[in-house]
Formats: C-alpha cells, structure tokens, sequence
C-alpha cells in the first residue's frame, strides 16, 4: 500500500512496531547468543567431568599393571636361572592385580635348553575367573616369535601395545577379547635383555564401563534424539580403539581427528559420521591413545533452541498485543490531530492561492512597445516571503522584487503587505526612492518581529529606455547587452527595508538600450543546493545568461531547468524567484 495513503495513526503505529521489532530482534539475537554459549559452557561441565572420571580409571588400570610388573622384574630376574619359578611368579602377578587378564615370559629361543626351544610359562584368567597357570607350547611359536617379539626385545623399554582381539587359539570356545599388553624386558644377570614379561589388560569392561556412563547421560538429557553422545577411544594415527558399534574397533576412523586432538586436553569441533558433532578429548599417558566424548551439536543445542523457541513466540504474541494496544491509543490521539493538520494544509493551500493571485501573471502585454518582461516564482513551503511586481503606467514600466527575511507564514504576511504598498505608491511616486523610503517607514513602524526586506525598484521610461532604480540590500542584477555581454548592474549599498527607520534611499539612473536585457532574481537561485551541499553560485548564473538568447521568458525559463538540474531533487530550501527585462 502507498504510504502516503496510510492514516496518521497507522503511520505511527508500524513506525512504533518497526522499533519494537528492530527491539526485540535485538533481544532475540543477544538471548540466542547466550542460550547459546550458556548450553556450550553447561554441556562442557558435564561431559568433561565424565571424561575425567573414566580417564582417571583407565589411567588407574593401566598404571596398576605397568607398576606390578616394574614392581616385579627384580625377583624374576634374581630367579633367571630357575626356570619352574617363572610359573610361580606368573600366578602371584595375575592373583595380585584383578585388571590382568594374562601374564606370561616371552623367552627367547631356546634360552632353557632343558625346557625345549620354546619356553613361555603363562598365568590367565579363564571366563570363570579362575588362574589357570600354564606352558605355552611350540604351537605358538610363529604367534609370538615374530617380528615383533625381536623389534620389542631389541628396543629394550617398557611400553604399551596397540589394542588388539585375542587369538582364538587362546580363547577357545569364548569369544575373543578385546586386550592391550604391556611389556617389559627381563635381563640375564651380564645385562643382555633374553625376555619380556607381558600382561595383557581386557578392555572389555573398560568399554562397557564407558558405554554404561554415557547411557546415563543419554537417558538424562539426550532420550529423544535422533544422534547422542558416545565414547571413543581413537590414537593419533585415527585407528579406533573403542566404540560402541564393536565392528567398527581396529578400524580406521579419522586421522585428521586424530591430529586435532594432539592437545593433552580440550574440545574441538568437526563433522563426525557426516554429523556436526563436539569432541570432548583428554590424552592418556604414556601412550598415543586418546579418550574422546562424541557429542552432536544438535544435542546440546536442543534445549537453548527450545527455550528460544519459547521466547521468540512470547515476543510474537506480545508484538501483537503491542500492535492492537497502540493501533487503538494512537488512533484516538491522531485521528482528530490528523484532521486538524489536514485542515491546516486546506488553509495553506488557499493562503498559497491567495498570494499567487497578488502576484501579476508572469507575462505582461506592454502596449505600443515590443519591451518585454517575464517573471516567475517557486514557494519553498506553501507559502513563501519573495515577490515580484510590474505595471505600466503613463508609458512608465514599473517593476520590483524583494525577499522578505524568514520563510512560512509571517513572511508571507509582510510580502502581502509590500505588494500592497508598491501598488499604492505608485499611484503618485514616479521616484524609485521616495517609494522604498515609504515602504521603509511603514515597515519600522510596527515590526515588532525585527523583519525586513531585500528590495529592488525600477522604473523605465519606454520611450527613452532611461531606467530610474533603488536597491535596498537586494542582489544586483545582471545586465546582458544584445551582443551577449554580460555585466552586473551598478547598485548603492543600501540598508533592506524594514532594517532601520528614518534611512535615506538613493536613485540611480541608467539608459538601456535597444536589445538590453535586465535579469533579476532572489537568493534561492545562487545558494540553490545540491545533494553535496555545492551551490548553485553565480558563476553559474552568468555563464547561462552568456550561453542563452537574452529574451524575457527564454532567459528566465533556462535558468529554471538549469537550477532544477542541478539540484537533482534535493530539497528546496529557500524560495526561488527570477524577473527578465527586455527593452527594445
């Protein structure tokens, strides 16, 4: 709908909703923004405190194992020579520490020539939890005297293996364990490394531990989800070592999530399984192994988004209410000041028409003579303070313009007045200056508001082309010879009327000859203004007096479109009027 047509009080009512609108989107964003990183702070606590349990266990076990066999390797070594010990030392280990599953001495071929070439005394717990202490045969042999066995033998340090599925040699009739095994070299008495000492670690119930933890937070904040939060165990090569889909462990999962988490702790954010997901992570000592929350983002944001939700449909309902509650306020208030202002704007427009009509029409028909003259006038509000005159009497040419200080209605009042007072003067002043000193005295007889105006008075005699003038502070105009000579007309500095009573005005006098144009206008033709504060300016003006044909009504016509150019739709900020003389 076109604005214009829109009542006072709708205008009103959708500029106060804008605001409330602009209001509460600024509202929703800063309550998004902190809903937002409230439920990434909230959820951080959570899940890493969970972490941190399960990390501080896993941490437990595992330095629990490597502590009893560290703890242990002296007395195996002070009984090196004696090979059945071995088994002796196998069964206190695995008795002792609950978190080994298996433990056994890797020697290495044939070092007991009386025990065979292979000899691997092992303690186990079997699925009854039950130490089973046993040899392991040359069944075997090619399982553990690989590669492996001599690179670890060789590197002579303790370490952790990569996690693995135990040998279904090992598990018989069970399902294989998922295990890791820590290593530790045993020494002959010259110093020369001959064994390893392994106990493997099930991290079976470490992952159904896992998995029982972050069951609880699915049930507690996440029951509904389409995706929910899981642990991983990943190493920084990106292998999985824990998940919670089993066929997925010893797989490859994402290297480059690996090498993000290469921090010792923190939280990044990356997309897992094609879901944007939070990957809550604490590094695990001593290996390359880290322990990792997966945690989808819509599932932390699920509860802000809803909160939101909330307050976005409160913000709604109470726009609407607004709306009703100011539509019908603003109405009682604005229709009847919207009648009023229509009314004054009737008033305006009459007092517009009123002035226009004190005016001349723009061309006057001058008998028995081919002089011409032309005039004309553009308000800046409805109303306006400039003015124009001409008449002929007793083949006399009288004209004038003038520009009363100020804009609106008061100058429009005291322009009414100076046209009235021109009219009379005239009637029985043939001398430019006795009219404006009479104007003068009237105007400081009652100005009250200390306006005045800037006024020019001329009077040509048509058959000599003698032109007797007063200037009163008003511009001075433009003289353009026939040949296209452009120069301003020579004026004395006098005060505008209304400025001080009981000033003496003077007369100039001048003869203008065949061809002359005389060019008069008001300020709102020089400071016309641009969209970049330029000015119109008078050198403008002079180069289209010098480019254009001096007749009456071309010259004043050009000048017209040339100002209306060149502000280009800006703002009119004074009143603009102009007055062309031709004499011939």
């Amino acid at each position: 709908m076109n604005a214009s047509k829109l009542s006072l009080s709708a205008r009103l009512t959708y500029r106060i909703m804008a605001v409330v609108l602009v209001m509460m989107a600024i509202i929703a964003g800063v309550v998004y923004v902190t809903v937002r990183d409230y439920m990434h702070e909230e959820a951080k606590g959570r899940y890493l405190n969970i972490l941190l349990e399960n990390h501080q266990e896993l941490r437990r076990r595992l330095s629990n194992i490597s502590v009893a066999l560290n703890n242990n390797v002296h007395e195996i070594e002070r009984d090196i020579d004696d090979p059945d010990k071995m088994f002796e030392h196998m069964e206190r280990i695995v008795s002792e520490n609950t978190s080994i599953a298996c433990c056994d001495i890797l020697f290495e071929p044939g070092y007991y020539p009386s025990k065979g070439r292979v000899f691997i005394p092992c303690a186990r717990r079997d699925s009854a939890d039950h130490i089973v202490v046993t040899r392991i045969d040359s069944t075997y042999n090619s399982f553990f005297y690989n590669d492996w066995f001599r690179e670890q033998l060789q590197k002579d340090t303790c370490s952790w293996t990569k996690p693995y599925f135990e040998s279904k040699m090992f598990a018989g009739n069970d399902e294989p364990r998922l295990l890791t095994t820590y290593v530790v070299p045993i020494h002959q008495r010259d110093g020369r490394p001959v064994a390893l000492l392994a106990a493997d670690m099930s991290l079976e119930k470490l992952r159904d531990r896992l998995m029982e933890d972050v069951k609880e937070i699915n049930d507690q904040y996440e029951k509904g989800h389409r995706h929910q939060s899981y642990f991983v165990v990943v190493d920084m090569e990106g292998t999985l070592l824990l998940h919670p889909d089993k066929q997925r462990i010893m797989t490859n999962y994402d290297r480059e999530i690996g090498w993000m988490m290469k921090a010792n702790r923190g939280t990044c954010v990356t997309e897992v399984d094609g879901v944007r997901s939070r990957l809550y992570y604490r590094n695990i000592k001593h290996t390359n192994w880290v322990m990792v929350i997966v945690t989808p983002e819509d599932v932390i944001l699920s509860n802000g988004l809803m909160l939101n939700i909330i307050i976005l449909t409160v913000m709604v309902v109470g726009l609407v209410v607004i709306y009703l509650i100011c539509r019908h306020q603003i109405k009682e208030i604005a229709d009847p000041v919207a009648a009023q202002k229509a009314a004054i704007e009737r008033e305006l427009t009459i007092a517009h028409d009123i002035q226009m009509s004190m005016l001349p029409p723009a061309t006057l028909d001058i008998p028995h003579s081919a002089t011409t003259i032309h005039a004309m006038q553009t308000p800046a509000r409805d109303v306006g303070g400039d003015f124009y005159n001409f008449f002929v009497r007793d083949n006399l040419l009288y004209f004038c313009i003038g520009d009363v200080s100020g804009k609106g209605v008061p100058a429009a009042l005291v322009m009414s007045q100076a046209c009235s007072a021109v009219q009379l003067l005239a009637e029985k002043e043939t001398e430019p200056r006795h009219i404006v000193c009479h104007m003068n005295d009237m105007m400081t007889r009652h100005n009250d508001m200390s306006m005045f105006i800037t006024f020019f008075m001329g009077i040509l005699h048509l058959d000599t082309g003698v032109l007797n003038y007063c200037n009163a502070g008003h511009k001075a105009p433009y003289i353009i010879k026939e040949k296209g000579e452009v120069d301003i007309l020579p004026v004395d500095r006098n005060l505008p009327v209304g400025a001080m009573p009981d000033w003496e005005f003077t007369s100039q006098q001048t003869v203008l000859e065949p061809g002359t144009t005389l060019f008069l206008y008001t300020d709102g033709l020089d400071e016309a203004e641009n969209a970049q504060q330029q000015m119109f300016g008078k050198a403008r003006i002079k180069e289209m007096l010098q480019s254009t044909a001096p007749y009456a009504n071309t010259l004043t016509d050009r000048m017209a479109q040339a100002v209306a150019d060149f502000v280009a739709g800006n703002e009119q900020s004074d009143d603009l009027t102009m007055l062309s003389v031709r004499y011939q």
